[in-house]
This record gives structure tokens, sequence and C-alpha cells, in this order.
């Protein structure tokens, strides 16, 4: 029996110590070594000799498998993504609900002065393009030149119906066009900078304040606007290769020290399970050494 133990230990002893080595080899040495002119065999380690192409391979992986558009867009449209965005948003309302600054004390704290007037016009010539873009496109003159003629119509009624719709849309309706689009721009221009200026100047507190009862559509609004902001990058972001990127020169940054304590970090339980599989094996081969040797 004793026999018979001895050789199980001394399979179990050497199949570790065996796997043991291979393991260790896998990340040491750190750097070649030589005898005079000749590099030994297995130096440096597999992981630090290949440590670029575990990087691109890497790299490649999250980009590919985990940080993928359809991946991300899953997570988003997650129950517990949507309550952590409206939490964040229900925290940011009640700090701005408790804040005395207003927006323009806020903004120029955040971008400097210089800045905060830049972002300002850049925003307010921005909005004054939309909104006289969107009144022209209206055509306001020639909307109001076919009510007119409709109740024209109904005054008297011994006319044709419609039969002044085209002399109003193109006499009236188009005057009061060519008016608008002469003087809408300083008319929405100085509604912007008013309401704007009104809006910058006015501490948060109030404005929220102020509009309660319409702050639960705003943040609908914003869980809405994010969530379509962040898919519509998603694309450009991840077609970029910027995170691949971002993962290949982070790697290639560490020292193999460094390789080698956060790869040994991941696979902590899995590389000690080698280690001891290598002894499991082994016992058994040299139990079945043992009885070779006896039936032999």
């Amino acid at each position: 029996m004793l026999p018979l133990l001895f050789s199980i230990f001394m399979g179990g002893l050497i199949g570790y110590a065996t796997n043991t080595l291979a393991v260790e080899m896998l990340f040491r040495p750190f750097t070649p070594k030589y005898i005079g002119r000749w590099r030994l065999p297995f130096t440096p380690g597999l992981i630090p000799k290949e440590q670029g192409r575990i990087a691109e391979s890497l790299g490649a992986l999250i980009e590919t498998e985990l940080f993928s558009p359809e991946v991300l867009s899953q997570a988003l449209n997650t129950p517990e993504t949507k309550a952590a965005i409206s939490a964040w948003l229900d925290q940011l309302f009640a700090k701005a609900s408790a804040s005395k600054k207003c927006p323009r004390e806020l903004l120029i704290q955040t971008f400097g002065e210089e800045e905060y007037i830049q972002k300002r016009e850049d925003l307010s010539s921005l909005l004054c393009s939309f909104f006289v873009q969107k009144a022209t496109e209206a055509k306001l003159g020639e909307s109001f030149a076919r009510q007119l003629s409709h109740r024209t119509d109904k005054a008297i009624p011994f006319l044709p119906e419609g039969s002044l719709e085209d002399v109003y849309v193109n006499t009236l309706g188009k005057l009061i066009d060519r008016e608008l689009e002469k003087s809408l721009p300083e008319i929405i221009q100085q509604y912007v900078y008013r309401e704007a200026g009104a809006f910058l100047g006015t501490p948060l507190s109030l404005t929220l304040q102020k509009h309660e009862q319409e702050l639960p559509k705003l943040k609908d609004s914003l869980l809405s606007f994010i969530h379509t902001a962040i898919l519509g990058a998603l694309p450009q972001l991840l077609g970029s290769g910027e995170i691949k990127r971002l993962v290949v020169d982070r790697i290639n940054s560490l020292n193999p020290m460094e390789l080698n304590r956060l790869l040994k970090g991941l696979m902590k339980k899995e590389l000690a399970a080698i280690e001891w599989l290598g002894a499991l094996l082994g016992g058994i081969l040299g139990m079945l050494t043992y009885f070779a040797g006896k039936i032999l």
C-alpha cells in the first residue's frame, strides 16, 4: 500500500510542478536571456513576447463583441439603464432646484467667460436661422391671404367661391411674405436675445419653480433625447476604431510585470485549476505506473 501511495504522491507532485512551471513560463521571464550571443529558448515568456498581438486581439474582441452598436443598444433599452438615467436626471433637477446660481454663472464657471460668450453667440445665431427658415417655409403671408379670401367669400355670397384667392395670394400674400423676409430676422433676433438673456440671468431654482408643472414632460423629453443622441453617436464612435485603439495603446503601455499582475489577477482561479489538474493527472499516471509495474 505504501509504494502505491508513494507512486501517486510523486506522480501528483511531478504533475503539479510541471504545470506550475508551464504557467510561469507563459509570463516569465519578462526579457530575453542570453548566454553570450545566443538567446535562450522560451525567453522572454510567451505573453511578454506576444504582448502587441495580444493587445490587438483583445482590442478587436472588445470593440466587436462587447462594445458593438447592437450590444450597447440592447443595454440602453433595458429597464435598469433607463431607471439609472432617470435617477440621474432626478438628482440633476434636485440639485438645480436648490441652486441659487443662474445658468450664465454656471456656464462661465464651466467654459470661461470668453468661450461662454462665443458659444452664446453661436447658439443664438443658430436659433435665429432656424426660426427664420421655418417662418419662411411656412409662407405666413400666403396663409393669411388664403384665410382672408375664405372670409371674403363668406361675407360676399354672390362671388364664386375661391374667385379672389389667387388675387389675394399673388398680391397681398406675396407682399406680406416679402416684408416679413426683410423684417423677420431682426424681430426674431431681438426675441431670441431677450428670452435667452432672461433665462440665462434667472436663478435655476426660480426657473424650475415657475415651470414645475412642465418638469415631467421635460424629463421625458430629455430621456428621449439622451437615448436618441447616444444611439445616433454609437455607429460613428464605434466605427472609428477608437475603442480598439484605446485598448491596444493601454495594453502596450503596460510593462511586462504589470501585464503579468493584471492577467494573473483575471485568471487566478483558472491558472490554479490548471496547476491542480496537473497534480490530479500526475497522481493518476503514478497509480497506473504502479499497477503496470505489478502486472509486467
